[in-house]
């Protein structure tokens, strides 16, 4: 049995990554999605804006100090 290599694991993630960005723009087309009129319309342009601000917020007030503590952990235990 032959072990893939990372590249080729890396390779097929993009592959498929790719495929299913493809299938989902079909998919929205086929529903008279129409992927202009979702980035011009200012309603769904402030709710990601009011979204993106929500997840800032967590990743700041909640995830970082963790986070932050952690990578400082190991930046030590590497010796940088």
């Amino acid at each position: 049995m032959q072990t893939r290599t990372r590249i080729e694991r890396y390779n097929q993630g993009i592959v498929q990554f790719l495929i299913i960005i493809i299938l989902s723009v079909i998919i929205l087309s086929l529903l008279g999605v129409s992927l202009t009129s979702l980035f011009n319309d200012n309603t769904i342009r402030e709710n990601f804006v009011f979204l993106w601000g929500g997840v800032k917020h967590l990743w700041v007030v909640y995830v970082w100090p963790y986070a932050g503590t952690a990578w400082e952990a190991l930046r030590k235990l590497a010796g940088k």
